[in-house]
């Protein structure tokens, strides 16, 4: 029994404080409402019973912009979280960022050409659409490029992943560079943020959050094997080359959907991996779940931080992840380094 608390001890721990973070998440703002108002309004949401001491108003910010934002916040933090592991074990670098393959530069390309074109239609999903489309399209060429004699080259993979994204950030700088009027906007989506974050885009990203990681965690073990190498890979059983385009595949989707909705919000990827490494070890059928958990509560608090530091202005909250894995970028530098990793 012992054994089984022990082993529980992580996961349940992380659950506990992630649903604690999200209450105390949603009562804190720089638009003040009471705590006991916010818990009145979520439970006559849920449709219990209770005393409605709150104003319209209240409600609105509540219901309507609060806890969407929230959520989503933990969405896309455990979408990126997962795709991190998926990205360090596809390259089998520890280190290894799922937007290093060109998905975040594209997907911010397609949505400043949104903007300055003017196009709009299907409503609020017209750039998170655009976006995802162009994230699609940039892996696409980058598959292509990185396939050799029908086998998928993770070192050519990474080589043409870093080309596509300087090829579209620099028709992303033009484009900002040649708009002043709209920059402002653009650079808002590419900072990063969960602000005007909808109910319907919720949905859709807690559905492909869900079936992205339930996927990827039932080639969890084929990620444990491939990082020994191709040949000890096939030897037990694993087919590489269609596990390979799989866990791209879902990389790129669980990637591209939350750059899509919510910008580029960098680092989650790699620090919540390695961090979870670190605590449970390298099986990615672990990882793969505690990531999610762990990266949804990073991200949470990290938009706290972002609403609440300078309150009533928000700091965007992928500056505000920036600021956070930079330092610790540095840190797995220095202690490579130490470890002769790198020379």
């Amino acid at each position: 029994m012992s054994k089984i608390l022990k082993k529980s001890f992580v996961p349940i721990s992380l659950i506990i404080l992630l649903f604690f973070s999200i209450i105390f998440s949603i009562s804190v703002s720089s638009v003040k409402v009471e705590f006991a108002s916010v818990w009145a309004i979520i439970l006559h949401s849920l449709g219990f019973q209770v005393p409605i001491t709150w104003t319209k108003q209240e409600q609105i910010i509540i219901t309507i912009i609060r806890v969407p934002r929230v959520l989503m916040a933990v969405v896309i933090g455990a979408m990126l979280g997962v795709a991190g592991v998926a990205a360090q074990g596809l390259f089998k670098n520890p280190i290894a960022d799922p937007y290093i393959i060109g998905i975040s530069s594209a997907a911010g390309f397609g949505t400043a050409l949104m903007v300055v074109l003017g196009i709009a239609f299907f409503n609020l999903l017209s750039i998170p659409l655009i976006a995802f489309l162009f994230a699609i399209l940039s892996i696409a060429i980058v598959y292509k490029f990185s396939q050799t004699n029908f086998r998928l080259s993770t070192t050519a993979l990474l080589l043409s992943g870093i080309a596509i994204s300087f090829f579209f950030s620099a028709f992303t700088s033009f484009i900002l560079y040649t708009s002043e009027d709209k920059s402002h906007l653009i650079l808002s989506y590419l900072m990063g943020s969960f602000w005007g974050v909808s109910w319907n885009e919720f949905y859709i990203g807690l559905a492909v959050m869900i079936s992205g990681t339930i996927t990827l965690y039932f080639y969890g073990r084929d990620l444990n094997v491939i990082v020994f190498g191709d040949e000890t890979a096939k030897s037990m059983g694993v087919n590489v080359e269609q596990s390979k385009k799989v866990i791209l595949f879902l990389m790129t989707i669980l990637t591209s959907t939350a750059v899509a909705f919510c910008g580029t919000i960098g680092f989650v990827g790699l620090i919540i991996p390695h961090a979870m490494r670190l605590i449970v070890g390298s099986d990615n059928r672990k990882l793969i779940p505690l990531s999610a958990i762990t990266g949804g509560l990073l991200l949470l608090w990290a938009d706290v931080l972002a609403r609440i530091l300078i309150a009533p202005l928000e700091i965007p909250v992928g500056i505000f992840t920036a600021l956070m894995g930079g330092p610790f970028f540095l840190y797995l530098i220095v202690q490579k380094k130490k470890s002769g990793e790198l020379g």
